[in-house]
């Protein structure tokens, strides 16, 4: 699925078009969703990293403000977590698939903000 994924996520970053942004975000989001089922993992399971653990109380912190993964990975920086954004973007999606983070992908880019409960 790895390459599915990246090519997805290719023309994800480089479409304007927002039908077909949103048509490529609910395609990872599935995928994500599948994929551990498909594993015999879980939701529950999801292992969260330290840094994504940062970004839950970060984004929780901020619960009217949506955020872009490229603005989540320069405050991850500035908190001492050296994370990529290919990473961080990746691990956005894994926190929307198990429904603890949101995605809003009608503009440019998407944006991220916490599950309101």
């Amino acid at each position: 699925m790895g390459n599915f994924r990246a090519e997805a996520e290719r023309i994800y970053e480089t479409t304007r078009d927002t039908d077909t942004r949103g048509i490529i975000a609910a395609i990872l989001h599935l995928a994500d969703t599948i994929a551990p089922a498909a594993t015999g993992s879980t939701h529950s399971m999801l292992s969260i990293t330290e840094w994504q653990e940062a970004v839950l109380a970060y984004l929780r912190g901020k619960v009217t403000r949506e955020k872009s993964a490229s603005r989540i990975r320069e405050w991850l920086a500035s908190q001492s977590y050296e994370v990529d954004l290919e990473t961080v973007q990746r691990g956005l999606w894994e926190l929307v698939a198990v429904g603890l983070v949101t995605a809003r992908t009608s503009g440019a880019s998407p944006v991220f903000a916490a599950a309101r409960s």
